[in-house]
């Protein structure tokens, strides 16, 4: 019998809600909480060895340390398989479920399952991870669709336990990766592109495949007036932040962001800040953080009064940008724009790289 290991946050293992969210990695032995459900769902096909659980915030605080307890616990039952979830549209779960799947398949070599709702932020990087390993099949955006979820993924679970070949996404029906694989076909590529131009033009349906990804069409914000009397903030994708880093942010596809004060500083003082950041040469950043966070510049500003005593935020807001993915920077925007909302700020100054 395929033995499976299957890990969920706190709330799904029946622990507690946002009260318990900073709760460390822990295991139950069989079946808590939503593996319960899933193990109804596998009946004798599979048997989950252990609930391996974690608290939302603790995993995203604790990245590194939550991460290495996770591939302990999984690593000492040996399972053929790993579920992760059902995240539905929760974007911290989702990107846990992710990322526990992405690191349990590279180290482990297993298949790992995961589900959430299509527009989680987790999706895009699931796709960016690109792992042939992990499946993440479709759910509802809340958890009351988590029967039907558990069911599509005891089937997928079932499947591979018994070694069954797993088809395109589109057949299948699990989110697709964008991972293209060569396969032999009776029609030459000319002729299939031809159908689909002829499909097109007549407005019938038709499947690319080659598909591309729609970006949002975003209409600019109209210029502020009397500027020196609006509150404004930075927000900076250069990942210029506190010598050391304190909060562990990584060169690339980061999946948090930060704000640090500067109420007391009048400039950025090299060797007390610091780029992280893969995409371009930081050591001209290190030099003169000012590329990435303007602070010299805006205190002329105030100083020359084009923006009003007071009115600089703060604080500024921070992400190393380097491939990150669109569904994440998405929703870090949105948490973004909520925190200056919040706050009272009316105006931002975008610096990119």
């Amino acid at each position: 019998m395929t033995t499976i290991v299957h890990v969920v946050n706190q709330f799904f293992a029946g622990l507690g809600g946002e009260e318990k969210a900073g709760m460390p990695v822990g295991v139950i032995e069989n079946a808590a909480g939503a593996a319960r459900g899933l193990q109804s769902q596998l009946g004798e096909e599979a048997k989950i060895a252990c609930t391996i659980y974690y608290g939302d915030n603790y995993f995203h605080e604790h990245n590194e340390d939550a991460m290495k307890a996770l591939l302990d616990a999984v690593r000492a039952r040996n399972p053929q398989l790993l579920v992760a979830g059902p995240a539905f549209n929760s974007g911290r779960y989702g990107l846990s479920c992710v990322e526990i799947c992405n690191a349990v398949a590279a180290a482990l070599e297993i298949p790992c399952v995961t589900a959430m709702h299509e527009d989680n932020p987790a999706v895009g990087t699931y796709r960016d991870f690109a792992n042939p390993r992990v499946l993440c099949l479709p759910t509802t955006e809340t958890a009351a669709g988590m029967t039907d979820a558990l069911k599509a993924v005891a089937k997928f679970v079932a499947r591979l336990s018994r070694g069954d070949k797993i088809g395109p996404a589109l057949q299948e029906g699990y989110l697709a990766r964008g991972i293209r694989r060569l396969e032999r076909t009776d029609r030459p590529g000319v002729d299939r592109a031809i159908d689909m131009l002829l499909k097109k033009i007549n407005h019938e349906p038709f499947v690319t495949e080659v598909p591309m990804e729609a970006w949002d069409d975003i209409a600019p914000a109209p210029p502020l007036a009397q500027l020196k009397d609006r509150k404004i903030a930075v927000v900076t994708t250069s990942g210029v932040v506190p010598w050391g880093n304190p909060d562990r942010f990584k060169t690339y596809r980061n999946t948090h962001w930060q704000k640090y004060n500067v109420a007391e500083l009048k400039e950025l003082e090299p060797g007390k800040w610091e780029a992280v950041h893969g995409g371009y040469n930081v050591a001209y950043m290190n030099k003169n953080p000012h590329y990435g966070v303007p602070l010299d510049a805006l205190r002329t500003l105030e100083a020359e009064g084009v923006i009003g005593p007071g009115k600089l935020y703060p604080a500024y807001y921070v992400i190393p940008g380097n491939q990150g993915s669109p569904a994440v920077m998405r929703r870090i925007g949105q948490e973004i724009a909520a925190d200056l909302k919040k706050n009272g700020v009316e105006g931002v100054l975008l610096v990119a790289t």
